[in-house]
């Protein structure tokens, strides 16, 4: 069944992206799609013998409709994506792998807009990202240097940024995980009193603002990765999700 479904599903891929046979990109689209349905992780208690568990990090501000997905360590003043969205408050669900040998690992973060099922998931691009530059396979991703993703609002990347330059100001040799945020991410450590636990999420509320972060654990730690638009029969964004390869992997990424 596995095998039928991921079979389905490349080809919707390749029936939306076309391949120069003489270079091995792919010609100008409006959309690359995922080769994996989320919703197999969304509708079900366990994924390939993974128990899944959804931790509900709390609601993203979303207050211009741009949207940025990076590390928010190493690079917070990403651009944001290129598609907007409607402004508002909206919940984020994080999907976590029960894995066997590595522990609790977040395999997927979920912004969520609506409750609409996505028939579809097609790739989040930003400003300036060529799909003409990928060949078959490659995709457009944000690298991860410190272990995190995060979801904010462009406004908010704002108010974080003058937090992160202030912090730097006034302690060079400082950073702002030590400095500020080490203390919000322990709230969420599942054994306080253990000094070993971290915690791995936090729903940061920028000081002086209205303005807030929801920053996590990025799967198995450092990498690329990429987030999709959720969209719905009626074509309309239902979410949007970054993809930590943890379940659901391509042929390549086995």
């Amino acid at each position: 069944m596995k095998e039928v479904l991921l079979g389905m599903i490349m080809l919707s891929f390749l029936g939306c992206n076309s391949t120069n046979p003489e270079t091995g990109t792919l010609d100008a689209q409006k959309e690359i799609l995922s080769h994996a349905d989320y919703n197999i992780i969304f509708d079900n208690d366990t994924v390939e013998g993974t128990a899944i568990e959804i931790l509900n990090a709390g609601n993203l501000e979303v207050t211009s409709g741009q949207i940025v997905v990076c590390d928010p360590l190493v690079m917070p003043n990403s651009k944001p994506l290129a598609r907007s969205v409607k402004t508002g408050s909206y919940p984020v669900k994080l999907y976590v792998a029960k894995t066997e040998d590595a522990g609790d690992r977040f395999a997927i973060a979920k912004l969520e807009f609506n409750s609409n099922k996505a028939v579809k998931w097609v790739l989040a691009l930003k400003a300036g990202e060529d799909v003409t530059e990928l060949k078959q396979g490659d995709f457009f991703g944000f690298p991860v240097d410190a272990g995190l993703g995060a979801f904010f609002d462009y406004e908010s990347g704002i108010a974080y940024n003058k937090l992160y330059e202030g912090i730097m100001r006034a302690n060079p040799d400082g950073n702002i995980y030590d400095d500020l945020l080490a203390a919000e991410f322990k709230k969420s450590a599942k054994n306080p009193n253990d000094p070993n636990d971290y915690g791995d999420w936090v729903n940061f509320k920028v000081p002086k603002s209205n303005s807030n972060i929801i920053m996590f654990q990025s799967g198995y730690g450092d990498g690329t990765y990429p987030a999709y638009w959720g969209i719905d029969e009626n074509g309309e964004v239902t979410s949007l999700v970054i993809d930590f390869f943890v379940l659901l992997a391509s042929e390549n990424e086995e």
